[in-house]
């Protein structure tokens, strides 16, 4: 996804009050300094060959394949403008950067390789690899979909990813399936995450509040302008969990009030036939996260030694899994899957964001409504009354005007 991104036209709330208004980009809090990766001004294209294939676009970035050429290697090259809407967003770049930086020790998140600089414009060059969002099964249908066991094992990688960030004070703020990736898709293979451009760092000696996210997966305490702490990203892990499961987002409402309204007041229900098949272990999994009151929730530690996820725990490796793949001839191996990882890619579905209407009010991100699974009676209706169905699209890095104390 490419952040500060946003569709859809202004809704009508009250003015924010002063004291729950950003602060200006010098006193936020969170943000990194300087990386320590050398930031190269020589022209990218001395480097890489970019044949043109374009990954995913924002307003303010693109992604494009390229291919470094002393090695042959592919990888994808993130293009970011520094400047943003009249304001210098050098410093939230080199942010996510060190941000990527610190996390390469761990195998479940993305890896950069290399950054570029231009007077207008700063360049990630980031591993590449075929296998897609998770979002593209989570919305499959049903005989295509993710099974409890893929879900369970995939968490579980999720969950080792995010305790290794929040084991460094990082947490993440946009976990959801569109920064989940995949290694392979045929066979099912790692995750990575991805996106980092909403992460921010914890300080035990200030508390950090920022009204930000993705609307379906932002946690009440966003909402409600509480702080900030790796509590908000398991609460986004329940959200993720319950759409990887049934293909229905749980507090998705006719409009982002309504949303809105549905994450403070905890509606959700588990008793629909989206839950048909699913065990009350997966169910108990989720539960343990969609709670209010932060401190009540499930660290990612803990939900490791959660008998669903410990159970999901599977025996073979994926490089077993490969193999036994390729002696099968059930699918067309990627040709470079042994060094490939997907992109950070920042968009949602259709990965170009072709509209930009300026809002002023709620909203951090955007969405529309699309089709999702379905089930043979739901074919038989109108779209227009599949009311949970969903497509996610950006988030944005700016203020919400207005209260959300319900």
């Amino acid at each position: 996804m490419v952040p500060e991104e946003s569709l859809g036209g202004p809704d009508k709330c009250c003015r924010t009050p002063r004291a729950a208004r950003r602060p200006k980009q010098e006193e936020r809090p969170g943000l990194l300094s300087e990386p320590s990766i050398a930031i190269q001004w020589q022209t990218f294209s001395s480097r890489y060959i970019s044949p043109g294939h374009e990954l995913g676009r924002g307003k303010f970035a693109v992604v494009r394949k390229c291919v470094e050429k002393d090695s042959g290697k592919e990888f994808a090259a993130k293009f970011m403008r520094k400047r943003r809407k009249g304001q210098d967003c050098r410093m939230e770049i080199l942010h996510e950067i060190a941000v990527l930086e610190l996390a390469k020790g761990s195998p479940w998140v993305i890896k950069l390789h290399e950054v570029f600089e231009t007077a207008t414009e700063m360049l990630l060059v980031l591993e590449y690899a075929a296998g897609g969002e998770i979002f593209n099964q989570c919305v499959a249908e049903k005989e295509e979909a993710f099974k409890e066991k893929d879900v369970q094992r995939l968490m579980r990688q999720i969950l080792k990813g995010v305790a290794f960030l929040h084991q460094h004070n990082v947490v993440h703020l946009d976990l959801k399936p569109q920064n989940i990736l995949l290694t392979s898709s045929c066979p099912l293979g790692d995750i990575k995450i991805v996106d980092f451009g909403l992460s921010r760092i914890l300080n035990n000696n200030e508390e950090l509040r920022e009204i930000m996210g993705t609307p379906e997966y932002v946690a009440p305490e966003i909402l409600s302008y509480e702080p900030i702490s790796t509590a908000t990203d398991m609460w986004s892990i329940g959200v993720l969990a319950y759409v990887m499961l049934t293909g229905s987002s749980p507090f998705l409402g006719d409009d982002k009030q309504k949303t809105f309204l549905n994450i403070s007041q905890l509606n959700v229900t588990y008793d629909t036939e989206d839950f048909d098949g699913i065990s009350d272990s997966a169910v108990n999994f989720i539960k343990s996260l969609l709670i209010r009151k932060p401190e009540a929730r499930a660290t990612a530690i803990e939900c490791l030694q959660h008998p669903w996820i410990a159970e999901g725990d599977l025996p073979y490796s994926y490089d077993n899994a490969m193999r036994m793949a390729q002696e099968s001839d059930l699918c067309t191996q990627d040709d470079h899957r042994g060094e490939n990882l997907i992109p950070e890619l920042e968009t949602a579905s259709g990965k170009a964001e072709e509209q930009t209407v300026t809002e002023e009010l709620i909203v951090m991100a955007s969405y529309t409504l699309g089709q999702c699974r379905q089930t043979e009676i739901e074919k038989q209706t109108e779209s227009k009354t599949i009311t949970k169905r969903f497509k996610f699209e950006e988030p944005m890095l700016q203020e919400i005007p207005g209260d959300f104390i319900f």
